[in-house]
This record gives structure tokens, sequence and C-alpha cells, in this order.
């Protein structure tokens, strides 16, 4: 039969003014091939021509024109709506049409009829719910009355206020109704390809069994999933394990999300055939991210407390999609393990130790004080001086740390010597395992796919254990040097003690402090090749972009130097995060490092330890009160001097085990990247990506789905990344601690006045002019010997120390990157400096005092005159 007012949908197009939206998505979804119960569509010009032969435009004008109906009359006005399609008498020629169509449908079995509106689904507006639906329809005058009822859904009182709120015009609106065979289904329901009132990185899915309109009647309580859209795995509040088919309903959702390019509300059934799509509309009530919210960062709110400290080193700046589900999961995991090595595992549970807000990562500063609350003598203070540089409260009563009884002390204590004592072996383990993956060099094209995600997480199971073992040796290091301050400070004064720890341990972590060990083994290199070959130090000092290629034409004694440099730069790996740019992409940041050394230097050298130990014990020898002590306490030998040197040693190896951790994980993270790059060049090879430098704005499982062939993320949802991140850079560090939203702090004033105080990092005295410097990439501009001014610093801007005459840092510890690098090269350093990048300018005098941490700006008049 040939049909003036119907058509099948048969992916052939469709217009949705014709069809309607929902008819309009079903025919695309057919096209697009993917499963769709066989249907037809009742076409808007069977509404119109049926609502003019009625003469139903008088009724339908009094509709458009009239007020509302109130609250108590809106079933009534429902049923006279109704009444009125109902009574309205039909053509013959388009009641035959429609009775012979159901007629098909009725052959093969029960149908539904389908509300199908012109103004339906957009992408800023969703009727769902508001039209009418009739399912098992099983004979034709039934099927024709359901017609009638769907077309006067279109002007039911709910639907007119909606469109009314929603400023939808009620010009030339018009009702398709779809005819589709009943799906047998054993389950059905409906699934939001992101969780409109929860996680946008998750899917949410309802199932009943049987049809799906005991879900949307509410008759029957749904079972309720959350599947996470990057890995699929799954999260339910029901009976998964009949619903085996959860994993494959998440994979064909989210090709149907691609293809429509927005997130979608799916509806589907599970029959015999497979899973079946019965429609599929934009979702419109997501929750609405900030403006530099990429979809990961953790949700606003809470009570809980964060701070950037103490791990922008480790994940420093805005950590793309990819790098954050990549080390985040990794990193909460090692905090998670440190805490149960130490037994108080308990104030974690159910709560996010590592966040993530405006693309920044942070800590979660009240599980960190409740950790060290539980304790015996643990304080929230100390805490706060440990990731913050002081107490935020230095009024605060100390005796609220955590005293415990003697059993509890010796217990602690106990566990906490359990932990540590395997840190050394744990490290060489990891060390060794690391060298020898990256000694393998496997030829990564020639892996298939399936292959090559199995030797990645042969990299990642190692990645997960030298995480682990970085977070406890970065625990104990920083215990043991605040055991050390503390006893120096007994003896000599709080001062003194934090001046002698420094000393005592500078010059100790020249191999394994990851920058200052890379630093030096390029110094090695420069040395045997450079230092006595004058026309090779011209061309690595010339500053030319062809650098390597006049290297290269000096003959052999050039080609050795720049094929040890490539090994030794390969051996590096990552420059500052597992997984992310390594040394091998930054080789105009090597070839400036390796030109510092051809500079005369006039810096101070390095502090020796062994040197400041001797002096140390002299000092204290010739102390009245430490000689007192010991006559008074008859020591023969002096058992303090053995306390003493022990635990120099105790940090000093804690320290070690931490750079050579986090080195060995660098290291192995660049093995990781080489990976990426492997799938980023297939992926754009077959069309995912359309420029393989936008792998970093997916994340970990997506890439690995879209390699075993998954359907790509729709370019609209990357673009909106690729915003959400420029403007999380743009809008700056996060604040020093902030409660659940970081953009509700209020604006504080910056700091001024000739003289600003910060935390003495690393002696001596410099005068020089600032260099403000917001990102690595403009170091470039740094001048020999001028004074970095920066938020943080990382492993990556190693190599600008050696161009540098100091540093001044809004952040840092006494065992930060800043910290321990300044050290080892004998750069006075000032850290946690308020407001420094914001109230120093570049151009501005200073001069830095290492030893107290003070900073005088120098006036330009004076500088002038100098």
């Amino acid at each position: 039969m040939e049909y003036h007012y119907a058509q099948f949908l048969d992916g052939h197009g469709s217009v949705a003014t014709d069809v309607g939206g929902k008819a309009s998505s079903l025919d695309r979804l057919v096209a697009d091939g993917f499963p769709v119960p066989r249907a037809a569509v009742i076409t808007a010009r069977a509404y119109r021509s049926f609502v003019r032969d009625a003469a139903l435009e008088p009724f339908l004008k009094e509709l458009r024109e009239g007020p509302p109906p109130p609250a108590d009359q809106i079933v009534a006005d429902r049923e006279r709506v109704e009444a009125e399609f109902l009574a309205a008498p039909m053509a013959a020629d388009l009641e035959e049409e429609i009775l012979g169509l159901v007629g098909e449908f009725l052959a093969i079995g029960p149908i539904a009829a389908r509300s199908s509106a012109t103004a339906e689904d957009m992408v800023n507006a969703s009727f769902a719910g508001q039209y009418e639906t009739f399912l098992g329809l099983t004979a034709p005058d039934e099927a024709l009355d359901a017609v009638r009822r769907c077309w006067a859904s279109l002007w039911s009182p709910q639907v007119r206020s909606y469109r009314r709120r929603e400023g939808i015009g009620e010009d030339d609106l018009a009702m398709a109704v779809i005819i589709q065979s009943m799906a047998d289904a054993s389950w059905a329901g409906v699934l939001f390809t992101r969780d409109p009132q929860g996680s946008a990185l998750d899917i949410k899915v309802e199932a009943v069994p049987g049809l799906g309109d005991d879900l949307v009647s509410g008759r029957v309580t749904p079972h309720g999933f959350l599947i996470d859209r990057a890995t699929l795995v799954i999260r339910s509040r029901g009976d998964r394990s009949r619903l085996g088919f959860l994993e494959d309903l998440a994979r064909l959702a989210l090709r149907i999300e691609n293809r429509a390019g927005a997130p979608q509300d799916i509806e589907w059934a599970m029959t015999r055939k497979g899973i079946q799509i019965l429609q599929a509309r934009p979702i419109t009530v997501a929750r609405p991210l900030a403006i530099h919210d990429d979809g990961f960062d953790t949700r606003v709110g809470g009570s809980d407390e964060y701070t950037p400290r103490g791990i922008s080193e480790m994940l420093p700046g805005v950590v793309p999609p990819l790098l954050w589900s990549i080390n985040a999961p990794m990193l909460e995991d090692a905090f998670r393990s440190l805490f149960d090595a130490i037994g108080v595992s308990g104030v974690a549970e159910h709560r996010r130790i590592i966040g993530r807000f405006r693309g920044r990562a942070t800590l979660n500063l009240s599980v960190l004080r409740e950790a060290a609350v539980s304790l015996p003598g643990g304080s929230a203070a100390e805490v706060e001086r440990q990731y913050l540089g002081r107490a935020l409260d230095p009024d605060g009563d100390e005796s609220e740390a955590s005293s415990g009884n003697l059993f509890k002390r010796a217990a602690a204590a106990f566990r906490n010597w359990r932990a540590n004592r395997v840190l050394a072996d744990e490290v060489r383990l990891v060390t060794h395992a690391v060298h020898g993956i990256a000694e393998l060099d496997i030829n990564l094209a020639k892996l298939p796919a399936r292959r090559l995600l199995r030797y990645r997480a042969r990299i990642r199971d190692l990645a997960w254990r030298i995480y682990a073992t970085e977070v406890a040796a970065s625990s104990a290091a920083a215990a043991a040097y605040r055991a050390l301050e503390v006893q120096i400070g007994r003896w000599l004064g709080d001062a003194e003690g934090v001046l002698w720890a420094q000393r005592l341990t500078a010059g100790t972590l020249a191999e394994s402090s990851v920058g200052a060990g890379r630093v030096n083994r390029l110094k090695d290199i420069y040395q045997r090749h450079v230092a006595d070959t004058p026309a090779l130090q011209a061309a690595l000092t010339s500053g030319r972009p062809d650098r390597r290629e006049r290297i290269a034409a000096l003959g052999a004694r050039g080609e050795a130097f720049l094929e040890e440099v490539d090994l030794c730069v390969r051996a590096f790996g990552a420059q500052a995060v597992y997984g992310g740019r390594t040394w091998n992409e930054d080789l105009l940041g090597v070839w400036n490092q390796l030109s510092a050394f051809a500079r005369p230097g006039d810096r101070e050298p390095g502090v020796d330890s062994e040197q400041s130990l001797a002096e140390l014990i002299e000092l204290l020898k010739q102390s009245r009160r430490w000689q007192f002590k010991r006559i008074i306490t008859g020591q023969l030998i002096d058992m303090r001097l053995r306390m003493l040197r022990r635990m120099v040693d105790e940090a000093t190896l804690y320290l070690r085990c931490r750079e050579e951790a986090k080195s060995a994980l660098l290291v192995l993270g660049g093995t990781e990247r080489a990976v990426i790059f492997e799938m980023a060049n297939r992926l754009t090879a077959s069309g995912h990506l359309a420029y393989s430098g936008d792998v970093e704005l997916f994340s970990d499982g997506e890439l690995e789905q879209m390699l075993l062939g998954a359907e790509p993320v729709f370019s609209q949802e990357l673009e909106r990344r690729r915003r959400a991140l420029n403007r999380a850079k743009d809008a700056g560090p996060l604040p020093e601690v902030f409660q659940g939203d970081p953009d509700q702090r209020t604006a504080e004033v910056v700091q001024s006045g000739p003289v600003m105080q910060g935390w003495a990092a690393s002696p001596g005295v410099v005068r020089a002019k600032a260099r403000v410097l917001t990102s690595l990439e403009e170091g470039t501009t740094l001048e020999p010997g001028e004074i970095i001014v920066a938020h943080s610093t990382d492993p990556s801007w190693t190599p600008l120390f050696l161009v540098a005459g100091g540093i001044v840092l809004e952040e840092g510890g006494p065992l930060s990157h800043a910290a321990i690098v300044a050290r080892e090269f004998g750069l006075p350093a000032v850290l946690n400096v308020k407001d420094a990048t914001r109230s120093i300018t570049t151009g501005e005098e200073l001069l830095i005092d290492g030893s107290s941490g003070a900073i005088r700006r120098i006036p330009a008049r004076e500088s002038a005159d100098a």
C-alpha cells in the first residue's frame, strides 16, 4: 500500500518538521545501523489534515490564547482536550490509511503508538514524559484511538504550561505518531549517558523486568546502576547478576551519544534479538559544569578542606584528562596504602584523599589532619606545618596533639618501623625492574592492539607499586627530617634547628635527586666531550636552531657527543609527571642546560654535609650546657652524638629513597609515554583522532576503548574540554586552603611593602633583578643571574636553576624540589612567600637572604645609584 500520510523509518532520511523529533531521531539511529524495532510514522501532515477537516482550529486558538487552568482543574482540562480529539470526525482516506498501516504491524504482533511532536527534545528543552505513549495495542480501533490521544497530548495543560515557561512558540505546532512493533522485552529501562544528578563521568541505568512502562509509571522500583564512562566498571544497588548485558548496553549508548554529538537519554529493551533501542533524545537536565571544569573535576561542596600544597610537584599545573585519569587513581591508592600501613585507614573511608579543582590537583587537608591526630603524638598543626609551612592557628593549643597511652605509642612506633624498614630494599627492587623494562627496546608499532594494552598494563602495575613506595618514602623522609630539626632545636633553638637540618642533608642527594641527578649526568657528558673542545663548545653555545647539525658536522667527536646526549635524555623519561611530557620532547631545554655549563660560575659551592656535621658537633661540645649534661648523666661515650649521627643518616636515607623512587617513576613514565604516542598514532591513522596532540583530552579508559574499536568521543565534547582547560589555566593557581569550592574564596589583599618574609630554604645572599615566571615555557626569557619568582617548581624546572641567581616561590617546604635542588646547587632560595608573583614585577631588583628568609625590594632610585 502506498501511503500519503505515513512513511516507514528505514534510515533513508526524514525531516523533524514532518515526522517530529522522536521519529527523526529513530530514523537516524536506523541509518547509523543501531538496533531499532521496525517502525513507521504517521506524519505531521496527517495531524494538520485532521485538525483542518475537523474544524478544530478555533478550539486550539482558545487553548493558545487562554490562561493555563488552575491546579485543581488540570485533570478536567486534559480530559476536555482529549474528548474533543476523540469526538472530531476523521476523513475517510486518512482513517483508511492509518488502519492500513497499523494492520501491517498488527499482523506481526502487538504494537506501540508513541507521540513525536515537531517541538520536542530540543537542545535546550525536553518534553520527556509529557506526551502520550500507548503500549501493547492489539486491535485496529484501539490503535486508531491511540493516535487521536497522541494528537491530543500536544495540547494537554502541562505541555502548554511548559512551552510558555520555556518560551517556545505555539504557531504551526504538529504531532506525528510512531507506530512500532512491541519489543518482547525480558528487561527494559532508561539510560543516561551522563548521570543527570551525579557525576558527569558516570552512565546511569535504571532497569525493570519486562516492559519499560512499569518504570515510567512507578509501579516497579527499578534496579539502579552507575557505569564508569571510561572503564565501564559497573556499580549497582540492584541485582546485576541477571543483567550480563550492561557493559554491551553502555558501549552501545556511548556510540549513540557520539553520533548524536550530545549526551543522550535512551529508552532500551533487552529482547530475544538482543538489545533494542526504542528512542534516544538529548539530555537537557545534566548538572551544569563550571566554565573551567572539563568534566573530570571533583564535585564542589562538602565541609572538607583541600590544599594544592604537597601535591603540586607530583601533578603540577593544570593536569589534562589523560594524565589525571592515569595518575590520580595510583596516587589515591598510594596514600590509602600508607594509611593502612600506619593503622589510620578508617579516617579516609568514603572520602577522597586526592581531589581536582579547576584542573589542578589537591590533597584533602581535613583527612590528613584527622590521620595525624589518630596517631599517638600527632597533631593537626604539625600536618599544616609540613604542607603549608606554618600552622593556620599559631595561637592554637598544642596540647590538642594526640598523646595516647604508652602501649598505643609503642604500637604506632612499631607499625612505622615495620613500614619503613623495607623501603630501601623496595626502592632498589623497583629501580632494577624499571631499568629492565627500559632496556627491552620493544618495537611498539608491531604489537597488535590487545598485546600493546597488555604491555601497558604490565608497565602500569609497576607504576602503582612505585607510587606507593614514593609516598611511603616521602612520609618517612618528612618524619625523619622533622625529628632532626626538633632535636637540634632542643639543643640550640628552633631557628638553628631548621638551618642545621638543611646543612646536614645538603649535598647528599647529588645523584639521587631527580633534578640535580639529571643535571649532574649531563654535566659529566659536557666535561668529557665539550669542556676541552673549543669548536664543540662554540657550536653548542651558539644559540642557533641548527645547533645539532653544526655539532654533527664536527665529525666523530660531535657524533659521539650527540649519541651520548640522546641516550642520556631517553633514560631520563618524563619531565615531571608519570606519562607526561618527556625530555625528548623538549630538546631545546636540554641544549640550553648544556650551554649553561659553559658559562663561568661565581656561585658558591653547595654545602658539604660531612663538614657541616663536624662543625655542629664541635659547636655542641663547646656548649657549657652540653658539657654539664654529659657530666651529670655520667656518659663516658656521648650517646647524644651517636643519636645525632643516626638521625642524620636516617633522614638522608629516606630522602634518597624518595628521590630514587621518584626518578624510577619518571623513567617508567617515559616508557608509558611511548605507548601513549603509539596509541595516538594508530587512532590518528584510523580517523578516531584528528590530531595526535589531542590525545591528552581523552581519559585513559576512553583511549583504550577507542583502540579496541569503540566510537570516538564526539568533537563537540573534545572542544568543550579544550576550552575548559584553557580557562582553568587562565584562572591561575588555587587558594592555599579552601573548603568545598575554590571559587567561593573572597579576594585577598596582595602583600606589599619594602620587605617580604618567607621560609629560608637554602642559605646564601644574592642581589639581582627579578624574573616573574608563570610557566616553564616563559623560562626562555630568564637571563643569567636573575632571581626566579614563581608560584612553584617541579623537576622540569631544574635547567633554569643553572641560569638563575636565586629562587623566590609562593609554595614549597624543606623537602620540596626547589629547596633540595637549590641546596645542591648552592643557590639562595626563599619559599612560601605569599603573593610573590603578584606583588613583585619583572626587572625589579631584589636582595634575598636564604638564611633568614627575608626579601628586600630595592627602590628604583637606590638600584639606579648602584
